[in-house]
């Protein structure tokens, strides 16, 4: 994955059409092929061991062109390359892995991310009304040194308490209620991109977030 790296600093200088064009076929080779090996990789593995997450090595992968339709920012290409595994195989699906190679710094995170508002009108009752089961899950990612994004964290978590849910303000649980995402991150070193074993260290994170997907999952479920 360091030639990734290598490409997408290169692209970030020369962030043009023409430019691209002329090295279509590396970005091909360094960038492209690779994220498509380590999707394969991962849909495997998660099979292998029993976990609902699958990828496909044309369609988990996000396109490279941005969408410059309604952005000031003209720049044609991203300058990351990303993956998103889920449940059913597609980008859109609630509870799922994203993966992002950047320059600027590459991660995994396992997120259920800006849930539809009934979906998280669904998290903030099960907080409320189940806070001990929310708090195993917790316990649990922080015993595999993984935390919950905290409020700080983004810039769409709310304030203040949300509506209907102002009592809960003193819980230990105050700051869950406060979140439109509910992710775990791992940062992915130099070292991890350059070794053999990335797919495997992937695992390990999917693995230690697992009691999150679950949850998520089964809120779900408890809906249909």
């Amino acid at each position: 994955m360091l030639e990734a790296i290598s490409f997408l600093r290169a692209l970030e200088r020369h962030n043009d059409r023409e430019w691209f064009a002329r090295h279509k076929e590396q970005y091909q080779a360094a960038v492209l092929l690779p994220m498509r090996r380590l999707v394969a990789a991962l849909d495997a593995a998660c099979a292998r061991r029993g976990i609902p997450l699958y990828g496909d090595e044309r369609r988990s992968i996000f396109r490279v062109y941005r969408d410059i339709r309604f952005s000031p920012d003209k720049r044609p290409f991203k300058t990351y390359a990303a993956a998103y595994l889920s449940r059913d195989g597609e980008r859109a699906t609630q509870g799922g892995l994203y993966i992002r190679i950047s320059p600027e710094g590459s991660w995994v995170s396992v997120a259920f991310f800006q849930p539809p508002p009934p979906l998280l009108q669904r998290w903030r009752r099960a907080l409320a009304g189940e806070p001990k089961r929310f708090a195993r899950v917790v316990a649990a990612l922080q015993a595999k040194r993984l935390r919950i994004r905290p409020p700080e964290d983004w810039d769409d978590a709310l304030r203040r308490m949300p509506r209907g849910f102002e009592s809960f303000a003193a819980s230990p649980l105050a700051p869950y209620f406060r979140l439109r995402s509910f992710a775990v991150r791992r940062t992915l070193t130099q070292r991890e991109l350059a070794g053999s074993r990335l797919s495997a260290t992937v695992m390990t994170f999917i693995e230690a977030a697992g009691p999150l997907l679950r949850y998520g999952w089964q809120l779900e479920n408890e809906d249909a």
